[in-house]
């Protein structure tokens, strides 16, 4: 079997490196420093990906990322007689259009909070003055993580509409703007296979968003985070399950677009019980990092089971324990990752620890940085995780350091 991965960050590695142990046969375009048998193609060049995978006479695609989603390369693929894993352009429409999901989450009953869509800074001033702070401001369309701000003063509204309205610094995404209701609780990430009826849930997870210890800091693409977090009960999950997960893949069946892939769902337990923050149309990065670790069965027959509409649910299985994984980010990263500077230590890693490849590229017999989230740290144990990451080395580095400590202490918060 050959299987061709699309993307080049940790999440694209992490693939890679598990269907590697499985003895499939990987190409990954464009991939990175970490990642074997690169193609150098760009993740959203659908045409380009589709000759090679002709050329490389590939089995099964799989998408890591958001972008070639929304880009339509599931339907070209399709179009072209190629299998691939992942929803369709439409369907993936849950992540690419937030306003839209909000919508499609009203109509089907989906618990999330409330809001309202703007075009402009007047208006968005004119809402806030209605609803009050603190608020949330979500840039409607994709922005790699950054396209989402908490406001709890008038300093961080403005600040925030510096970025969406005035600089534009995210361009189109933000020509909508979400006004999001507040919400609080803890968060959780929880991810699924689905073949566009059924589900197969993954370990639950707990990501870190923000750039600093003690969630300060702006909010990144993740920098970190632990699966199986203490308040993900039984209960919980199955909660999520009935009233999240399958209500999404009932609303997008009843609206003419089967979702199949992995469908991810951001949550906030709130006390009125979980609601939606957003969905992902893939999986997470950390989250595929920290979960992949634990899948028992073998990755490509489930992928390959959801793209052929079988997949068996009760067949899914996963070890028992749990992974923790840091995010080791470039200087300025995310604003201007700082790019060109020497990583070592990679090759010097103790048993147990991974090291998941993401903004890396090769110079010569040189690892260099070529973004801001370089690597991520995983391991079984919280302390030898950061142990691990402390023995990486290069310029500039910024890691996260409370990630999992409400389990190291014990101090668990619950909804």
């Amino acid at each position: 079997m050959k299987v061709l991965i699309v993307g080049s960050g940790g999440r694209e590695h992490a693939l890679a490196w598990r269907l590697d142990r499985e003895g499939v046969d990987v190409v990954v375009a464009p991939g990175n420093g970490g990642t074997p048998h690169t193609a150098a193609i760009a993740s959203t060049d659908v045409e380009a990906l589709a000759r090679l995978a002709r050329q490389e006479r590939v089995d099964l695609t799989i998408v890591g990322p958001e972008a070639p989603l929304a880009a339509g390369l599931v339907d070209t693929f399709a179009e072209q007689g190629l299998k691939a894993f992942g929803p369709t352009r439409m369907a993936a429409r849950l992540e690419w259009s937030k306003a839209w999901t909000k919508a499609f989450l009203t109509r089907h009953g989906i618990p999330t909070a409330g809001a309202e869509v703007v075009e402009s800074e007047p208006a968005a001033r004119r809402a806030i003055a209605r609803l009050g702070l603190p608020i949330v401001l979500k840039a409607d369309g994709l922005a790699s993580g950054k396209g989402v701000f908490v406001a709890t003063s008038e300093m961080e509204v403005d600040a925030a509409f510096d970025q969406l309205f005035r600089r534009k610094t995210l361009g189109a995404a933000a020509d909508q703007v979400l006004l999001e209701e507040y919400l609080e609780g803890p968060e959780l990430s929880l991810l699924a296979f689905t073949d566009g009826e059924r589900l197969g849930m993954m370990p639950a997870a707990r990501d870190y968003k923000r750039l600093l210890d003690g969630d300060r800091g702006p909010n990144t693409g993740g920098m970190g985070g632990y699966t199986r977090p203490s308040y993900a009960s039984a209960a919980l999950l199955a909660e999520v399950e009935q009233r999240i997960l399958l209500p999404a893949l009932v609303g997008m069946q009843a609206e003419g677009e089967p979702y199949r892939g992995v469908l991810y769902a951001g949550l906030m337990l709130t006390r009125a019980g979980p609601k939606v923050l957003e969905f992902n149309c893939r999986f997470g990065d950390p989250e595929c990092q920290l979960i992949l670790p634990l899948l028992s069965s073998r990755l490509l027959d489930v992928c390959q089971a959801v793209v052929e509409g079988r997949l068996t649910p009760t067949e899914l299985a996963w070890t028992d324990d749990r992974a923790y994984g840091v995010v080791l980010a470039a200087r300025g990263y995310p604003e201007a990752a700082e790019t060109g500077q020497v990583v070592t230590g990679t090759d010097a890693l103790p048993p147990g620890i991974l090291a998941f490849h993401g903004a890396t590229r090769r110079d010569g017999d040189r690892l260099v940085t070529s973004g801001g989230r370089v690597l991520t740290l995983v391991g079984s144990q919280r302390q030898a995780m950061y142990d691990a990451a402390d023995t990486i080395r290069f310029a500039g580095k910024q890691a996260r350091r409370d990630i999992g400590l409400e389990l190291a202490s014990g101090v668990v918060a619950a909804p």
